[in-house]
């Protein structure tokens, strides 16, 4: 099967990384996105189901234990049948201007995951400095 040129199904890849981009600042502003390798294994540990996509940055972590936890989340989400698309640097870095205009916070793209329901506290209080601390 072949999509013609011009069709209405055919979409180029700079409106792709516009939806996308869309897509994750509406996610960002809902509260349906969560950062960072510790905070996406905690949600993915505690409610897998909730999850609708799992982004990891394209290019590779230069820190090897980063790069091994984003190994092990990939794994995770593809047993779970959790959608997982690699992106490009520059396309995650939406999620961090979104990030910086609704709260003054680091933000951590070694990880991305799009829930389908706002994210409950409960299962997001997890402070990555508390985990470094408890395993060195």
């Amino acid at each position: 099967m072949s999509v013609e040129s011009g069709s209405d199904s055919e979409m180029s890849c700079d409106e792709a990384i516009n939806n996308i981009e869309e897509v994750i600042s509406q996610a960002v502003r809902e509260a349906k996105c969560m950062q960072g390798v510790f905070k996406c294994a905690s949600v993915l540990e505690h409610s897998p189901e909730l999850v609708a996509l799992c982004i990891l940055p394209e290019e590779k972590s230069q820190d090897i234990s980063a790069h091994i936890q984003q190994t092990l989340i990939e794994a995770y989400c593809w047993e779970n049948d959790i959608r997982v698309a690699n992106i490009q640097e520059k396309v995650l870095q939406s999620i961090a201007k979104v990030n910086r205009k609704k709260a003054h916070s680091v933000t951590d793209l070694t990880c991305v995951l799009l829930t389908t329901v706002p994210c409950d506290a409960s299962i997001t209080d997890i402070d990555d400095s508390d985990i470094n601390n408890s395993i060195g």
